[in-house]
């Protein structure tokens, strides 16, 4: 079923919301702090018996794995602004409505949608998970969760609001091993943690180059809803479908991409919220272009019984010292972790948190003696079926939602680019939303929007 592309949505309709209004006469709510509690309780929640009714916004790339996994439900609408990226999602679901703009699926579906799938690029998330949010649906968004600090704030304040069901996409938030680098620290394996390190391999997109010359955008491809809320560029390749992430406009860099999987186990057992102060070093990068390698370095402080702690990211060709523990011909894997405790290390070798060891091997071997597992588990680890279990009133919160988790893990992220984009440290007043040093870099905070 090809409905075809039209501008239903007035500027009146886009605007309806006071906080997207004054986001997109460019202005950043300044001291926006969101401080809220947890739901008392979810709202539309299908307790029916009936399967959830989802809607998927970006059907490609990781989209279509978003999508394939909500297939046990009733996938009833799929929205991608280029059909041809969509083809393998509309050739396993050739029946289901097919929309090139959100705003109309939205709009014309209504109350036939239960929850929506967010997998668009990181510009686009916010948009489209307010308008869901605000109209009552259960959200699941791709990480990172917004393109922007004040962003984040805003769909807290929303999904708590509305009592909505969310889940942001870091998939690593619900394995094991995540759980289980939370339970050895918080049990006192290694002693107190004062020194955290990641690293990853990104980008693996082009970076530090020109902008490119403008191309024609495909015929299946409607440009001017693939740019949606920021400016106005022309359509080149090199920017879309996929190397979109290291244009500022449209992407997060490298922190943005990896960011929300690699440092998820740390943030959350050593709750690395609140003001911190930050100083990055970059290479390659511009006002418009994410660099091609960055150290990041978050300094945080005592907060109440915790002891102060060193995060430092590293991407690119960076990684940081190989620790003696892991032998004389020791060699660190693409992307991980590693913990430096008063009694010891912990390292995490991969991406997604997924097998914590303790270094040295031989003190790994002898650890026979675990602590108890004190953490709910995911069954078979799956976030997906974890979000819809909740939207149906069958589980807990999602570990990785909005109000809990995923907007605080996602702001400790983009502070990281503040940094490297102002080009000077920063004192992160997390209350006031603002660098208290530097002033002119809150425009990193929030952006202005573009109406289309």
């Amino acid at each position: 079923m090809n409905i075809p592309y039209q501008h239903p949505v007035t500027r009146r309709r886009f605007l309806k919301t006071a906080s997207l209004a004054a986001l997109a006469a460019g202005l950043a709510p300044r001291g926006f702090t969101a401080e809220i509690s947890a739901p008392t309780r979810f709202k539309h929640l299908v307790t029916s018996g009936r399967k959830l009714r989802v809607a998927c916004v970006g059907i490609d790339g990781k989209g279509y794995s978003d999508t394939m996994a909500c297939l046990g439900e009733d996938i009833v609408a799929l929205c991608d602004v280029d059909f041809a990226r969509g083809r393998a999602a509309f050739a396993e679901l050739p029946l289901i409505p097919r929309y090139r703009d959100f705003r109309q699926m939205l709009t014309e579906m209504g109350d036939r949608i239960d929850a929506v799938t967010v997998s668009t690029p990181d510009h686009m998330h916010f948009p489209v998970a307010l308008m869901a949010i605000e109209m009552g649906k259960h959200v699941y968004v791709q990480k990172p969760l917004t393109h922007t600090i004040a962003e984040a704030r805003i769909l807290k304040a929303a999904a708590a609001k509305h009592g909505v069901v969310t889940q942001m996409g870091n998939q690593g938030h619900a394995n094991e091993g995540t759980r289980l680098t939370k339970e050895w620290i918080e049990s006192g394996v290694i002693g107190t943690v004062r020194e955290v390190h990641f690293w990853t391999n990104r980008p693996v997109w082009p970076q530090g180059i020109p902008l490119p010359a403008a191309q024609p955008a495909p015929d299946t491809m409607d440009w001017n809803l693939w740019l949606g809320v920021a400016p106005v560029r022309s359509y080149n390749s090199t920017i879309a479908p996929f190397k979109w992430r290291g244009y500022w406009d449209y992407g997060c860099g490298a922190l943005g991409d990896m960011g929300c999987h690699i440092m998820d186990a740390a943030f959350w057992t050593l709750d690395l919220r609140g003001d911190v102060s930050i100083s990055a070093t970059s290479e390659g990068g511009s006002d418009v272009i994410a660099p091609t390698a960055s150290i990041v370095t978050y300094q945080f402080p005592q907060r109440g019984q915790r002891a102060p702690v060193k995060v430092v990211w590293h991407d690119g060709n960076h990684k940081p010292p190989v620790p003696a523990e892991l032998g004389a011909d020791g060699k660190l894997p693409s992307g991980g972790s590693i913990y430096y405790g008063d009694k010891g290390i912990l390292i995490n070798p991969d991406d997604y948190n997924a097998a914590p060891r303790l270094l040295p091997e031989s003190r790994m071997k002898a650890f026979t003696d675990r602590p108890k597992r004190v953490i709910p588990r995911v069954p078979k680890s799956n976030p997906h079926s974890e979000w819809i279990a909740a939207c149906k009133g069958q589980g807990p919160a999602p570990g990785s939602n909005f109000v809990d988790h995923a907007v605080d893990l996602t702001e400790f992220c983009l502070l990281g680019n503040v940094a490297i984009r102002a080009g000077q440290s920063i004192q992160w007043d997390a209350a006031r939303m603002t660098c208290s040093n530097l002033p002119s870099a809150d425009r990193f905070v929030s952006k202005a929007y573009r109406v289309y």
